[in-house]
């Protein structure tokens, strides 16, 4: 690219930043200030394996992941990246056309940034040090490299072991004003106190009150036996608290606090994934469609098949995140937004000065344009994760209107095939004219096309017949749609939480420290509470998981891992319902297991 090109599309493109921002803000939008970066799609991949965060530390998974990158040459085309910082860095690829560039800005900052700046779960990452944190964390990382009594295998010891439990950090948004375990275990040896008390003098009027009140106080003393008072699932914040850890050495607590941080910066977009997708997919179209933009019709051209690039197979209407994210938020619009008037905006023609560079015109014509009241789409933006996202919005008439929009695919796509067929002169017993109304009747099309095809192949390559002219994957986005539909008519609520159950960092299983044996025999106890959707525990992970927290705790005692598992006979079929389940190590090396009954 000639020195002058590259000025020309810069000038364009902060015209377009401009334009945008007019529009974003009179639509209720607001951003961080944005630090653009140019860069090939090489430089881009390369940062990938640091999700896009320049600065964060080497670790040999990131490292094997830009390894993967390299031979796959690169990785392909990268079209848009943005961080949670502020300012906030969005990456443009210079392979990007000028629409496509476009596209970026739009999704990446007027979606996803909006959507980092004003939702609450993004509240305590820190945006605008976050950079120099996780700088300050490789430096320190390589420095411990560095240290000839460290190294690094010493460091990726503890950092594979560290990494394990990564997830384990608690939950954003900090709960304000919570007791600390001191301040419980007060507050209980005073209730001790009282129900010891009442127990002495009310037990003498009453037998069955002196019973209560005895169970009460020995379920107390129970309590205060047990450190810490309340189970935590921030296994990461509870090794790294010196009162835990006395004899970790201090080089660990700083890795884990380094990893601690990483984690709960990048939760909340693990736990946002469909709202935030959703968002950015809303507003990339939206928002360029307004009269301040001013898009060429050559633009909207090639932007109509960027806008669709998630929306292209109906199935993706109930897994993807920008697909189904998107079709959440609009619904949220069609059932609370409403039209409120009209106002006048400004419309600026773009043209070029005498050296040739793109430059914003001084005259502006007035469009009018209707205000949209999108203020329950604002709320749920600010105040919403997905999981209540999903469980609120994915409902009933919700999923009745994707079906409804799956199923005019189906049938339009099986009436293409029908024509196809009777032009290429396949057997009229292969033809359909007039389809069925019934999700069983075009199933059993779908199974004769299926097996045609399938056949087809075969017969193709041994007698040179012709391969029936729809491909198997069509086919089997048909037979997806159909019985997506079909589950859902039969169970609604089972097929709706199946969707539900697939966001929010629901896929990290509920793990929760509840004892360290320190008032007793040191030995510490995790505890899973199993979920009947995800059924049980995959028992390597819960071995090597076992393995690596033993390592974090600076001392040699024991641990134990207290689950539910599902006993199979030998064909691996269940045997009655789940039953207590206990891994246990003494040395970190050596796993045991047990039933519990």
């Amino acid at each position: 690219m000639s020195d002058n090109t590259y000025a020309a599309e810069m000038a364009e493109l902060m015209i377009y930043d401009e334009r945008m921002r007019r529009a974003g803000e009179r639509m209720g939008l607001s951003t961080y200030l944005i630090d653009y970066w140019y860069m090939h799609d090489a430089q881009i991949t390369q940062i990938l394996p640091f999700v896009g965060v320049p600065g964060d530390y080497h670790y040999w998974n990131k490292g094997k992941e830009a390894e993967k990158n390299r031979q796959n040459g690169y990785g392909g085309h990268i079209y848009e990246m943005v961080l949670n910082t502020d300012p906030s860095v969005c990456y443009l690829s210079s392979t990007n056309s000028m629409p496509m560039q476009l596209h970026v800005m739009a999704h990446a900052v007027w979606g996803h940034v909006d959507f980092f700046k004003n939702n609450k779960m993004f509240a305590e990452t820190q945006p605008e040090t976050v950079l120099k944190r996780f700088k300050l964390g490789r430096n320190k990382i390589e420095g411990l490299v560095q240290n000839p009594e460290w190294g690094w295998e010493t460091v990726e010891y503890y950092m594979d072991a560290i990494h394990a439990i990564e997830n384990y950090v608690g939950w954003l948004p900090t709960i304000p004003g919570k007791f600390t375990d001191k301040e419980l275990r007060d507050q209980l040896k005073a209730q001790l106190v009282e129900v010891r008390r009442r127990e002495k003098q009310e037990g003498e009027v009453s037998a069955s009150v002196k019973r209560q009140l005895k169970i009460q106080g020995d379920m107390i003393e129970a309590q205060l036996k047990r450190y810490p008072i309340q189970p935590t699932a921030d296994l990461l914040g509870f090794l790294m608290d010196p009162e835990n850890t006395p004899n970790l050495p201090e080089e660990v607590r700083m890795l884990i606090s380094i990893v601690r941080d990483r984690s709960l910066y990048f939760q909340p977009q693990g736990r946002t994934k469909f709202m935030n997708e959703g968002w950015a997919s809303y507003w990339q179209r939206e928002l360029l469609l307004q009269p301040e933009i001013d898009l060429p019709f050559e633009y909207r051209f090639d932007l109509a098949q960027s806008w669709t690039m998630h929306d292209q197979m109906p199935m993706m209407w109930y897994t993807d995140p920008y697909a189904l994210g998107q079709h959440v938020w609009r619904y949220i619009d069609r059932k609370y937004g409403k039209d409120e008037g009209t106002v006048q905006v400004k419309q600026f023609k773009m043209t070029k000065d005498k050296d040739g560079m793109p430059v914003e015109g001084k005259r502006a014509k007035l469009v009018e344009v209707a205000v949209r009241n999108r203020d329950k789409m604002m709320e749920v933006r600010r105040h919403y994760d997905d999981s209540r996202f999903m469980d609120e919005f994915v409902n009933e008439e919700l999923f009745e209107y994707i079906n409804e929009q799956a199923l005019e695919w189906v049938y339009r796509v099986m009436r293409i095939i029908n024509e196809t067929l009777a032009k290429n002169g396949w057997s009229p017993a292969l033809i359909h004219k007039k389809l069925p109304m019934n999700l069983e009747g075009l199933a059993q099309i779908l199974g004769q096309w299926s097996e045609v095809q399938e056949s087809s192949q075969e017969y193709h390559q041994s007698m040179g017949t012709p391969i029936f002219p729809v491909p198997a994957q069509t086919l089997k986005q048909i037979g997806s749609v159909l019985q997506t539909v079909y589950s859902f008519d039969t169970d609604k609520h089972k097929a709706r939480r199946q969707i539900v159950f697939r966001t929010a960092g629901h896929w990290v299983p509920n793990i929760q420290l509840v004892d360290t044996g320190k008032f007793g025999d040191n030995s510490w106890t995790l505890l899973h509470t199993f979920d009947e959707n995800f059924g049980p525990l995959l028992q390597s992970e819960c071995r090597d998981t076992l393995k690596f927290f033993w390592r974090l705790r600076g001392v040699a005692s024991p641990v134990r891992l207290l689950t539910m598992e599902i006993k199979t006979d030998q064909r691996g079929r269940p045997l009655g319902p789940p039953r207590p389940y206990e891994y246990f190590t003494e040395d970190g090396e050596n796993v045991k297991e047990r039933w519990l009954s």
